[in-house]
């Protein structure tokens, strides 16, 4: 899992029972699975959803489906909201690379 710094980490959610109404905020960690983001509403546990990510030195937007997998509790999280996603399906298979790549330099970086 790369840690993102989420200024910079730019996320557009569209839950696939309502596609046209998009939610933007950021995104505070990644993997190869999925993604740790924060929007100003929460999504309920299970939702599915577009997801396009701009990542910092990516120069397109990786763009995939995923699934809301938890949120953190509204009391320990009053503000803007937090949850995690599960990456089910990319929209094409660069998508896929530019994630991997992403991934693969940020663990090299830490090493």
């Amino acid at each position: 899992r790369i840690k993102l710094r989420p200024m910079y980490t730019s996320v557009a959610v569209a839950p696939q029972s309502s596609p046209d109404d998009e939610l933007s905020g950021h995104a505070y960690d990644i993997c190869e699975g999925g993604v740790r983001i924060e929007l100003d509403q929460a999504l309920e546990t299970g939702t599915s959803a577009r997801v396009r990510l701009a990542l910092p030195g990516v120069l397109d937007e990786i763009r995939v489906a995923a699934d809301v997998v938890w949120i953190n509790d509204p009391h320990d999280d009053p503000g803007p909201r937090r949850m995690a996603l599960r990456f089910s399906d990319f929209h094409s298979a660069e998508d896929w690379w530019r994630l991997h790549d992403y991934v693969a330099q940020g663990l090299r970086a830490a090493a």
